[in-house]
């Protein structure tokens, strides 16, 4: 199930909040699963999450109380001891929890904290592969770089999303549309509005799509926002009328779901709106309605409180009231230089250098231009810096060109200046011809490389169809003999056994403990077909560590299979099949031996036809380089020289990790 917390979309729209809480009945209610000790705790962070997507809103002081707990419950159990499976999901409620302390943080105006929690979170959703959720990580991490109008950090990362959600877009609907949000976003801080408005259209689309088939608030919290954002970009555009309807949208949904803090929002946007339509009495309304919000005075909303004091000073600006502008107007940019939202600041200090032109007071009216210039400044200093550098490039070459002609006026000097040159020149061809040959040989070693690995993948791929085959023959022949117990026993082991051959056969090594676990599947299978007439032991020689040495996969499989078939095809009890697993001289041997019938004189097993057989022989000679690899067959007797069993033994190529 998707875990991260849902994206906060809109720079301008990330809140500030308190870390005080009050208890509500639905809080009580989920406290009484939490303190069942029956309920497993995977089941109580799903109950939490659930809690939270579908009762509370992103700015409910609740829903940051309950990812404390889930935060705290998902790292005590991912320090514990558990399950591969079980680490997995512990490790994903972790990530989000950390993503959503990231986003306080951002809220908060703490840039090197939010940054810090959201690698956190982005470094253990990558460790255990769950890309689909670390891509909405890195996605708040981008509204995070967005919100900063650092917006050549975002863009990778917004790429680098939709590129892996596009591969699946119904599939990744609701993170198609963070990702298409993200793009409005900063298109809008380019003042390219009609492709932002293009862009949350799209994610609307994708927002309701996904909310047909989950119904929780945060996704028509989202949407909320694409539709604010839109009014934004219609105000931007100076279509108030557009703006009006679509902060109406907004409205509609943000009342209706009890988000305060939006709904205090659209209606500051609104209010802007109507001030630049002149529809004064209207807009003064709109923000004294947001001023007088309690629930934005209790959670400390600076945001929404910022721009309704910035709206009431562009109101009374319009009007006339210049006295009014100016007070309203610095209260106004002083609550948003609290929120960190560099736009906000962007629009107060304009506002009031405005104002403080009008009322000549000059002083005053530069102080906010140097003001606005520096955060300006501070958004555009890597273009800055690109332009100083081909500046300072372009004198240089200017500076050296005039002192050639200086020094090429002296007799002398231009003799030694062509020397130089000339030798210069050998040297750079020497260089380039010396690294143009590396670069070819490095290129054809990798293009090697390259194609014996997709040989060795193609061998492989070729060898497990034919297991799989006669595995798939024998439990129809156990069904067919009304063997139903042994055919369910047979299938779940085959089961377990077809997906280790699955997942090891894109693998070009594996570890030899996987290996033995393989071997061990495979002959507990053979022993059901075979009515248990064989035993079978496998030993690996205790100086080799299993974890540490890797191997080509399912090399020992045909041997083993031919040793059952052939070697034990006249025994109908007391089978013996023996593995064993050696060092000798710092190589690795791989030995299976039976007590079967033997090898008959003309039929050793290195001209054996099996198919699986010649493929391994065929692998075998890849990995070692050696067109002359033997597979050693021998007949065993006993100390009257009568065969009691065969042989077969080879060297097996391995790397050793330590």
């Amino acid at each position: 199930m998707f875990k991260i917390p849902k994206l906060l979309v809109l720079a301008f729209s990330i809140l500030f909040f308190s870390s005080s809480y009050s208890q509500d009945k639905t809080i009580d209610s989920l406290k009484i699963v939490l303190r069942n000790t029956k309920v497993h705790d995977t089941t109580k962070l799903q109950a939490i999450s659930d809690v939270m997507d579908n009762y509370y809103s992103l700015d409910d002081k609740n829903y940051y109380y309950l990812n404390t707990i889930l935060g705290n419950l998902a790292l005590k159990n991912y320090k514990k001891g558990n399950t591969f499976k079980e680490q997995i999901i512990y490790a994903e409620w972790l990530a989000a929890h950390y993503s959503i302390v990231a986003n306080r943080y951002s809220q908060k105006a703490m840039p090197e904290k939010a940054l810090a929690y959201h690698d956190k979170a982005i470094a253990i959703l990558r460790s255990i592969k769950s890309y689909d959720e670390m891509y909405v990580v890195s996605l708040n991490k981008a509204a995070f770089y967005a919100k900063m109008e650092k917006n050549k950090e975002a863009i990778p990362l917004i790429y680098a999303a939709l590129k892996f959600y596009e591969k699946d877009p119904v599939k990744y609907a609701e993170q198609m549309s963070y990702a298409l949000t993200m793009m409005a976003n900063v298109y809008s801080s380019q003042n390219q509005y009609e492709k932002a408005i293009s862009y949350d259209l799209k994610a609307i689309g994708y927002y309701d799509a996904f909310y047909a088939k989950n119904s929780i608030t945060h996704t028509l919290y989202l949407k909320a926002l694409c539709y604010g954002h839109i009014a934004f970009c219609y105000t931007r555009m100076k279509e108030y009328n557009q703006s009006i309807i679509y902060n109406s949208k907004a409205l509609a949904i943000t009342k209706k779901i009890g988000a305060d803090s939006q709904t205090a929002q659209a209606l500051a946007r609104m209010g802007e709106a109507h001030t630049k339509l002149g529809h004064f009495e209207e807009a003064e309304k709109l923000y004294q309605e947001v001023l007088g919000m309690k629930s934005l005075t209790v959670e400390n909303d600076n945001l929404s409180i910022a721009m309704s004091t910035l709206g009431l000073g562009l109101l009374n600006f319009e009007k006339g009231d210049l006295d009014k502008a100016n007070l309203y107007s610095a209260k106004g940019f002083a609550l948003s230089k609290e929120t960190g939202n560099i736009a906000l600041q962007k629009q107060g200090a304009d506002l009031l250098y405005t104002i403080n032109i009008k009322t000549k007071n000059f002083e005053k009216a530069l102080e906010m231009y140097k003001y606005y210039e520096k955060i300006v400044d501070s958004t555009q200093i890597l273009e800055a810096k690109g332009a100083f550098e081909k500046q300072q490039l372009q004198y240089d070459f200017e500076k050296k060109e005039l002192n050639y002609k200086l020094v090429s006026q002296k007799k002398a000097a231009v003799k030694n200046n062509w020397l130089i040159a000339l030798s210069g020149a050998i040297l750079v061809l020497l260089l380039g011809v010396y690294f143009y040959y590396r670069n070819n040989k490095q290129k054809h070693a990798i293009a090697g490389l390259e194609k014996n690995q997709i040989k060795q993948k193609l061998l492989i791929t070729q060898m497990n169809p034919h297991f799989i085959f006669n595995s798939i023959d024998n439990i129809q022949g156990l069904i067919h003999d009304k063997k139903d117990s042994d055919a369910v026993n047979y299938l779940s082991k085959f089961s377990k056994l077809t997906r280790q051959i699955l997942e090891n056969s894109n693998e070009n090594y594996i570890s030899l403990s996987e290996e033995v676990e393989m071997i061990e599947n495979y002959l507990s299978i053979q022993q059901l077909l075979y009515s248990n007439k064989f035993d079978y032991k496998i030993e690996v020689e205790d100086a080799i560590d299993t974890e540490a040495i890797l191997l080509p996969p399912m090399l020992t499989q045909p041997f083993i299979e031919n040793a059952i078939k052939h070697g034990l095809g006249n025994k109908d009890k007391n089978g013996m099949i023996e593995i064993h697993f050696y060092l000798k001289e710092s190589k690795l041997f791989f030995e299976v031996s039976d007590n079967g019938k033997g090898f008959d004189a003309e039929k050793k097993v290195t001209n054996h036809k099996s198919l699986a057989m010649t493929i391994t022989k065929e692998r075998l000679v890849n990995y070692t380089k050696n067109a002359d690899f033997i597979v050693q067959a021998d007949n065993i007797k006993d100390t009257d020289e009568n065969i009691v069993g065969a042989k077969i033994s080879f060297e097996i190529p391995y790397i050793y990790e330590n």
